[in-house]
């Protein structure tokens, strides 16, 4: 059980900013964006040698309680052909909100964060997915040996990030200072406090044009509250969903997923979820909503033809069987199996003088070192699958095609065909090429 912090109390300790400031100069290091400056004139390096005594000036300031937040300079990010908006804050907020952030999802936790995963410690992806899991382990233990489908429904907000509501009159607030409250030995924080939280929340936003403005609608990605805020919005559809009884939830930002065993009581919660929604000014993405019946035969379900059949459902980037079996996301296996043959493909080129043999020997031996998960050379995204994957099947797959490539690079034939001339067995047994398998195996 987590226990609440006093955050007014804890604001105004100095070891809290020095701990923020190392904290981001040792991120910057790894990261080799050491060079940029803080603040204008200020590098990273003597924010960090000097981080005692700007921590103490921090604390004194907000202990006086004459902090206050600078306007956040907007700027635009390109990414996958969609321009949004994001937000830099001053060097200065950045640590107070990155410290307001820790204090603030510490009582959260102790609040209680039902089924949500996202920004916590802990609690990932892949988190909700093995939830996910062990739910249809139990599911299928108590249906006996012919389950039936379970129904699925997986779901997103509609422009989460540009339409929340965060006006003085928005639902959040209310959220947000119960949480704020929490560990107080007085009940409540200070106008200070609660003032400085608000401010860091919804700033003020200073245009490139020299004009500032300060947003009803959109959380102001890129400052430091904006994790917290998304996990905060819609507590009450939280709370409702948890409560549910015999349903599994998980969300994550703005994705989440339902299932229950009966399909009356999930449509049921589907319809109960609308006014909910509606007083929280948050809206589902209707196109995107997909409806499953899991079951290992993949057939629709008889009840209601709006949940499809499938045997697996993908949440996440991570792909959940009909029998509880994980694996990455069926696009995340071929961009890492793709990542292996591309080098397989290089390589072969270097060594079309030698024998079938001979090759298949040597890009089996660099196989193996890009399946090596302490070598330098590992092919990238090795960790996230052994980590993931428990089903052997997508695991049996990948090395199929990996072992495919190896002969196809070694024997010049296309397709299956070369394994008539260098045999799977052959592969493994007598040249040692390693499993994914066998690795996953290993990590029990």
């Amino acid at each position: 059980m987590v226990e609440p912090v006093d955050i007014e109390a804890s604001l105004q300790d100095r070891s809290v900013y020095e701990a923020e400031i190392l904290k981001m100069f040792s991120k910057r290091v790894r990261s080799g964006r050491i060079a940029a400056d803080a603040a204008p004139g200020v590098s990273y390096y003597r924010a960090a040698a000097d981080r005692r005594a700007l921590a103490s000036r921090i604390a004194k300031t907000i202990a006086a309680g004459e902090y206050r937040i600078s306007p956040v300079a907007l700027w635009f990010l390109e990414r996958h052909g969609k321009v949004r908006p994001a937000h830099r804050p001053v060097f200065v907020d950045q640590v107070v909100g990155a410290v307001l952030f820790q204090l603030l999802t510490r009582n959260a936790r102790a609040y209680g964060l039902p089924g949500v995963h996202s920004y916590l410690p802990g609690r990932s992806n892949l988190s909700a997915a093995i939830g996910f899991s062990n739910f249809i382990h139990r599911f299928r233990k108590q249906a006996g040996p012919r389950p039936p489908a379970l129904h699925v429904l997986k779901s997103d907000f509609s422009k989460f990030g540009e339409s929340l509501p965060m006006g003085p009159a928005a639902p959040l607030w209310k959220t947000m200072r119960e949480v704020a409250n929490l560990g107080n030995p007085r009940g409540d924080v200070n106008d200070q406090t609660w003032s400085l939280i608000v401010d860091l929340v919804r700033p003020v936003i200073k245009t490139p044009d020299g004009s500032s403005f300060t947003r009803t609608h959109g959380v102001s990605m890129g400052t430091p509250l904006t994790p917290l805020v998304s996990n905060l919005s819609v507590h009450e559809m939280d709370v409702y969903l948890n409560g549910v009884e015999g349903l599994f939830y998980a969300r994550y930002n703005d994705d989440f997923i339902l299932a229950h065993a009966d399909l009356q009581t999930l449509k049921q919660v589907d319809a109960d979820l609308e006014p909910i929604l509606a007083r929280l000014g948050v809206s589902r993405k209707m196109e995107k909503e997909r409806r499953v019946a899991l079951c290992g035969n993949g057939m629709p379900s008889t009840a209601d033809p709006a949940y499809e059949g499938g045997a697996s459902i993908d949440f996440l980037g991570i792909s959940i069987a009909y029998n509880g079996g994980l694996s990455p996301a069926p696009h995340l296996q071929a961009r890492f199996v793709k990542r292996i043959c591309s080098r397989i493909d290089g390589l072969a080129a270097g060594f079309a003088g030698e024998t079938s043999s001979d090759r298949a020997q040597i890009l089996v031996s660099a196989t193996n070192v890009m399946l090596d998960i302490e070598n330098p050379f590992a092919a990238p995204g090795l960790a996230t699958v052994l980590r993931v994957a428990s089903n052997r099947g997508a695991l049996k797959d990948m090395d199929f095609r990996i072992a495919r490539k190896i002969v196809q690079a070694a024997t010049g034939r296309a397709g299956n065909r070369g394994f008539r001339q260098i045999p799977p067995k052959r592969l493994r047994e007598e040249m040692g090429l390693v499993s994914l398998v066998a690795l996953r195996n290993l990590r029990r």
